[in-house]
């Protein structure tokens, strides 16, 4: 689904920062925490709280417990190489219950942490249960978020969960895009259940609270489904309009700074984005920008642009084959850059020099051109995605992936 929205931003500044894809690493910790194996859901205790709450969180994480039967995953995120989490849905005493698997050695092994007892749904527009999510994002291992729609939190990894109020969002609005750098978290909220034009509202918080302040407004244009993308170094706004607009705010400042990569000359339908590692000499990150043309036939060309100055955008040589229509990129250093499509298949492009040259990686037909999703690298050798969409638990309609080699070879991964 589609939506034109003008994103509108109209009080308070604070420091920005986000991360991309993958996370940053922080201290491990555990805690011993009794619970049975398979039979008995891992809903944690739920409260509400409103965006200026402040919560002191514990020193230490839930031990887990056994993985209920039938999990089957929906959206990822990592910490570091070896904590991560996945969000999805099992079969819990005979009803569908919406888990988090943990791993604390690189997805090697996974335990159940506790989740609020909430419908999952497949994305933030995919749903018209203003109550459900679809995507997980950790800070580290005790912080974290469960949104898109709806919008909870936790700060003692997921031993309790609390649903977020955003001051000044409308009740029908929910979160589209969330995203977190390990010091500073940044959401677009909007209303995700049209595709009437409206106004949707960035807010930030320390990644430690609930304190999410909405943040004065860059001059952003008119587009789809605006995204927000970090990393240490600084921030991205990506406007889905037909000139891939990019609103760029350094870390630690307030400043937001208009890009205009124009690529494909203006006719790009669905851009995507990441953010890497600055270039030897820079503090900047570098800019990585796949633009799609116009697509046909489940074909679409796909245009990778590279700025590592903030200002110059050049096409790389080479380009992402044909086949599928543009759906997520990632890239830990700018040399790796991987890059999803999907239509009656599914895709996964790889380049490892730069975008020089290509070659496909995934071609499957398994879940009928399922896209993938939450693509991010946390090493420039390990990164993880999932394929498809969790529909039901028990029944397999999407895999968790990950790679060891920069992308070279992905396996799916058991739980």
């Amino acid at each position: 689904m589609t939506r034109q929205s003008k994103i509108v931003i109209t009080s308070g500044v604070a420091a920005l920062v986000i991360i991309i894809g993958a996370a940053i690493g922080f201290s491990l910790s555990s805690a011993k925490k009794n619970a049975s194996p398979t039979t008995t859901t891992t809903t944690s205790t739920t409260t509400s709280t409103t965006s200026s709450t402040t919560t002191v969180p514990p020193t230490t994480a839930p031990a887990g417990t056994p993985l209920p039967s039938g999990f089957e995953p929906e959206s990822a995120t990592f910490v570091s190489s070896t904590v991560g989490f996945v969000l999805g849905i099992s079969n819990c005493a005979g009803s569908p219950c919406l888990t988090i698997a943990r791993t604390q050695d690189g997805g090697k092994t996974w335990l159940a942490i506790p989740a609020p007892n909430v419908p999952l749904a497949q994305g933030p527009l995919l749903t018209t249960n203003s109550s459900a999510v679809s995507r997980i994002r950790f800070v580290n291992i005790l912080d974290g978020y469960l949104y898109g729609p709806s919008l909870y939190s936790t700060h003692d990894g997921g031993t309790t969960w609390h649903k977020v109020t955003l001051s000044g969002a409308p009740n029908s609005y929910g979160i589209n895009s969330l995203e977190t750098n390990g010091t500073t978290t940044y959401l677009i909220a909007g209303n995700p259940n049209t595709a009437l034009p409206g106004a949707d509202l960035l807010y930030s918080s320390p990644a430690t609270q609930d304190a999410f302040t909405q943040l004065a407004q860059p001059a952003f244009s008119p587009g789809w489904l605006p995204r927000v993308v970090t990393n240490p170094y600084g921030t991205l706004v990506a406007v889905n309009d037909n000139k891939g607009d990019l609103y760029y705010q350094a870390t630690g400042t307030t400043q937001w700074t208009h890009l205009n990569p124009n690529c494909l000359n203006g006719i790009p339908t669905n851009p995507a984005v990441a953010l890497a590692s600055p270039v030897t000499g820079s503090s900047d990150p570098q800019i990585i920008l796949a633009c799609g043309g116009d697509a046909g036939a489940g074909t679409q060309e796909k245009t990778i642009v590279k700025s590592g100055n903030l200002t110059t955008f050049t096409t790389t040589s080479g380009q992402p084959p044909l086949g599928g229509i543009l759906g997520a990129i990632a890239s830990p250093d700018g040399n790796t850059i991987a890059v999803t499509a999907s239509s009656g298949a599914t895709f996964l492009y790889l380049s490892t020099n730069g975008g020089a040259t290509w070659k496909t990686v995934i071609s499957s037909a398994t879940f009928g051109g399922a896209p993938i999703h939450d693509l991010g690298f946390t090493t420039n050798t390990q990164g993880f995605a999932i394929e498809g969409n969790a529909t039901n638990a028990g029944l397999v309609s999407s895999n968790f992936i990950m790679t060891h080699n920069g992308g070279v070879t992905w396996q799916q991964v058991t739980f």
